[in-house]
């Protein structure tokens, strides 16, 4: 065994000496203005882009594999001129593995607040009963060139919302594992339990002004709420995220709220009564009803995919994007027509300004929905739907051509490309594995 692991440890090392710029040595930090983009998945720091080598999902996971990861490890590489460099064979060049941390998975999340990467890996705590439990969620930071990791912490299943903040200068995690809505000081490393025993929960996924300073929950009846006599409806309330004081927001007899999401200084959720259901947007600006905006009529089991485009730059309120009845479609803000986009049915990624994202069979596209033309971005059909934007190049991962392992590899694809009408332009960011690498009949 002894001769085994000396073996291993020796491949390993030639492993890194042959295909990495930097493995087991301190890495330089970015150099330029600090300023991070910051992308749920990957970050792109100055000429630097951060990402996570190979996606693996948490029930392929074996004991052992996120102590010291490879392949699916965090990796970045050096742009020359903005530009990903290779060698004759495809390899990418000036790469370097920052952290042996698994980093691309159902849960992944990586962002940046100054010289600092924060960023979700899967569990590699034992449970009570010695089992391994990689459902669940190690929040960690370290600074940018792999130094001073601190584990911060490790929730108790597996997370069903997150997101990153900075509120008043101070970077916080917000989670919820689908009973406990937890706050992470970034800073401080406190953990706070802002509310247990939560049936559903939403909160902002960048703060953009005071209102996003709140996580909305909702919780079930108890028997002081009479549960037990019989009386129906849940509960919804608001936690101040930095200071954790709850106040209650609205609880009416046979009344159920379903939460969507927070955006543009609004909540979005479904409220239940009389057997209707519709969708609805809240800023609280006065009593419930009266700052209440009706988005849908009472159609809402037709809906999914119901995504607030935002506002425009002029803080005007931009239309609702939802799925309905296998069409993609728009609503105008506080008005209920609906507005057909395409008529097929989709997968809807995210919004960008008055683009629409989504995938069908063929890959990945964009459509605005002002003028309804669509724009090809990519031609990969199989790859994970957790994508990530910087402004110009998406990035998702994706199995390459010639893939044999079943492995999931980093891509960006240039959304300027698309945009001018030059074709699709994908590049590579990882290494292959070697039986994933193109053989020389095909090259």
């Amino acid at each position: 065994m002894k001769k085994f692991r000396l073996l291993a440890l020796i491949l390993c090392m030639s492993f890194c000496t042959l295909f990495f710029t930097a493995c087991g040595v301190n890495l330089q930090a970015p150099q330029g203005n600090g300023t991070m983009v910051k992308n749920s998945e990957v970050l792109v720091y100055d000429d630097y882009i951060y990402f996570g080598g190979m996606y693996i999902s948490n029930a392929n996971m074996k004991d052992g594999d996120n102590k010291n990861a490879d392949l699916e490890a965090l990796y970045r590489v050096k742009l020359e001129d903005g530009k990903i460099s290779y060698d004759e064979e495809g390899n990418v060049l000036n790469a370097e593995k920052v952290l042996g941390k698994i980093v691309s998975t159902e849960n992944a999340f990586m962002y940046s607040y100054e010289n600092m990467i924060i960023f979700a890996s899967p569990n590699i705590h034992k449970t009570n009963q010695s089992q391994n439990a990689f459902d669940r969620t190690s929040y960690f930071k370290m600074q940018n060139d792999g130094k001073n990791l601190k584990e911060l912490y490790t929730t108790s299943s597996a997370v069903k919302n997150q997101a990153f903040l900075v509120i008043d200068d101070v970077p916080y995690i917000i989670e919820y594992d689908g009973t406990n809505l937890v706050s992470i000081n970034v800073e401080s490393c406190k953990v706070n339990v802002l509310a247990q025993d939560v049936t559903g929960v939403s909160f902002a996924s960048e703060y953009v002004s005071d209102f996003d300073k709140f996580a909305y929950f909702t919780i079930n009846r108890s028997e002081e709420d009479g549960s037990s006599i019989g009386l129906t409806g849940n509960i919804l309330k608001k936690v101040n995220i930095v200071t954790g004081d709850v106040s209650l927001v609205r609880q009416q007899l046979e009344e159920t709220i379903t939460l969507s999401t927070v955006k543009n200084g609004y909540l979005y959720y479904t409220r239940t009564e009389d057997g209707g259901t519709c969708y609805y947007a809240n800023n609280f600006s006065s009593s419930f009803e009266a700052s209440e905006v009706q988005l849908t009529t009472s159609i809402s089991s037709d809906i999914s995919s119901l995504t607030p485009m935002g506002t425009g730059l002029n803080d005007e309120v931009l239309p609702i994007v939802f799925k309905y009845q296998s069409r993609l479609v728009y609503s105008e803000f506080g008005q209920l027509g609906v507005n057909e986009i395409l008529n097929e049915d989709v997968t809807v990624l995210f919004v960008d300004g008055d683009y629409i994202y989504y995938s069908n069979s063929n890959g990945i596209f964009r459509i605005s929905y002002k003028d309804k033309v669509s724009q090809q971005i990519s031609d990969f059909t199989d790859f994970k739907t957790n994508v990530s934007f910087d402004g110009q190049y998406i990035y998702f991962y994706a199995k390459n051509p010639d893939n044999t392992t079943g492995n999931y590899y980093c891509y960006r694809a240039d959304v300027h490309s698309a945009e001018n009408g030059t074709g699709i332009k994908t590049e590579l960011l990882s290494k292959l594995h070697e039986n994933d690498m193109p053989s020389e009949e095909e090259e």
